[in-house]
């Protein structure tokens, strides 16, 4: 990706407008849509953090740009298909009523394996920036992502709790 601050500005505000969207039409509080967003912020910070302890802050702009547009890419179709299959509201259905699961279409069922692979394989997109910006292997790649995942989800937490939203 090239050295383009604006270009990362852009993607990030995109990003964020997407996830904003996603959470907020699945029904969920602007107050826990705001706290996503704000682990997000976390996850950039521990990622420059992680970047700048290995020697290589320098490549920070490059690496923030080729995740957030792969972010992006993917996250438009995995969000589109997963309003557009209601996997929402099954969930809700599910967790409401265990005992009673509801019927899954066709279309459903064939549908969910495909954004299941479409989610590994963005991960695996994931790990192969972060092996190359941080000049790791594949495992200390995948434990790095999962650290930043972990990361976002604390950070999102502590705030939705702060907030009194959850």
């Amino acid at each position: 990706m090239p050295y383009s601050p604006p270009l990362l500005i852009a993607l990030l505000i995109a990003c964020g407008a997407l996830q904003a969207f996603f959470n907020v039409y699945n029904g969920a509080a602007p107050g826990v849509a705001a706290a996503v967003l704000v682990g997000g912020l976390g996850l950039i910070g521990a990622l420059h953090l992680l970047l700048r302890g290995r020697g290589k802050s320098l490549r920070f702009v490059q690496t923030m740009t080729a995740l957030a547009a792969v972010y992006l890419l993917f996250g438009v179709v995995i969000d589109a298909l997963i309003s557009w299959l209601s996997l929402a509201a099954l969930s809700k259905q599910v967790l409401e009523h265990p005992e009673h699961p509801p019927a899954l279409t066709t279309l459903q069922t064939l549908m969910i394996p495909g954004v299941l692979g479409l989610v590994i394989w963005q991960f695996c997109v994931f790990v192969g920036i972060v092996r190359r910006a941080l000049e790791i292997p594949v495992a200390g790649a995948v434990l790095v992502l999962l650290l930043l995942f972990l990361v976002d989800w604390f950070v999102a937490s502590l705030v939705a709790s702060a907030m009194g939203v959850v």
